[in-house]
């Protein structure tokens, strides 16, 4: 797993997803977080930091 934070509309937030739900986002310039009910695009600019092990992979930055 992975936790990622960033800016939100209501001030900083948190999404804990599997590390290999992370992928380079093709609609801006950031990240595309796969959530069960849909996917979260974040500029790189709202990412604060994504945390995750060694033991729990790599996130796959390649465009999807």
């Amino acid at each position: 797993m992975a936790t990622i934070a960033y800016e939100g509309p209501d001030g900083t937030a948190e999404e804990t997803v599997d590390a290999g739900n992370i992928t380079d986002s093709g609609k801006v310039q950031g990240l595309r977080l796969k959530l069960e009910d849909g996917y979260i695009h974040l500029p790189y600019t709202r990412v604060y930091w994504v945390r995750m092990s060694e033991d729990e992979g790599k996130a796959d930055y390649s465009s999807a």
